[in-house]
């Protein structure tokens, strides 16, 4: 599935846009554009510390906490801050920096989480399941790109930038990756002169293809 977006004009429609599946680590990013909606109100700080207890890994929707990342798989009681948290989220897909942020900066995901992340993705965004579709994650990608905060700038430096959408781009690229089982996805921010989105979404396929696309759409678009 594919979908880019220019500006505030859709470019074209895409490849089964629309079709939703498993959206692994993708689905990190609407709790990261809510932590920088939140900064944005002053409602957060970057310095606010969060503790890492064991209820942080426990909660409906948490992530398992194995996977990418360097926090402890285990509660540790220490104390992170929201910059290291966002950090850790953007640049190491660190899933137990999501559950902590997601557990006391959203409340668990809570009704009003998702309904700002409904409205901004098009369609509700399933916490738990993780199923979401390429134009929802284009649609929150671009609205981080809008916010131009903290989290576009932590995109934009990335363990993952070797490959997929920025592999071969010689332009900042901000962008998300996600994978589990056969899915494997990517979505960024282009920087082009008209800075573009591109989301594409695969099930069984692989990162030079992504690359490839990647490719192709910023030969065009450059």
């Amino acid at each position: 599935d594919v979908y880019k977006r220019q500006g505030c004009v859709w470019l074209e429609a895409g490849i089964n846009e629309d079709m939703q599946m498993y959206s692994a680590s993708i689905t990190k990013l609407p709790y990261l554009y809510y932590a920088q909606k939140k900064l944005d109100e002053n409602k957060l700080s970057l310095n606010e510390k969060m503790k890492y207890i064991e209820a942080v890994n426990n909660f409906s929707g948490a992530y398992v906490p194995e996977g990418s990342g360097s926090i402890s798989k285990t509660a540790d009681n220490q104390d992170y801050s929201v910059q290291d948290l966002i950090n850790r989220i953007s640049k190491e897909s660190d899933n137990v920096a999501r559950n902590i942020l997601n557990y006391y900066a959203t409340n668990q995901s809570d009704n009003t989480f998702q309904q700002t992340i409904e409205n901004i993705a098009g369609k509700k965004w399933d916490v738990e399941g993780r199923k979401a579709s390429a134009r929802m994650a284009g649609n929150i990608m671009e609205a981080i790109y809008e916010q131009n905060g903290v989290v576009i700038d932590a995109l934009s430096q990335t363990n993952f930038d070797n490959q997929r959408i920025s592999k071969n781009i010689n332009v900042r690229v901000a962008h998300k990756i996600g994978d589990a089982y056969d899915f494997k996805h990517d979505v960024g921010v282009v920087y082009t002169d008209s800075p573009f989105v591109i989301a594409i979404f695969t099930n069984n396929s692989n990162y030079d293809t992504i690359s490839q696309i990647a490719d192709d759409v910023y030969g065009v678009l450059k």
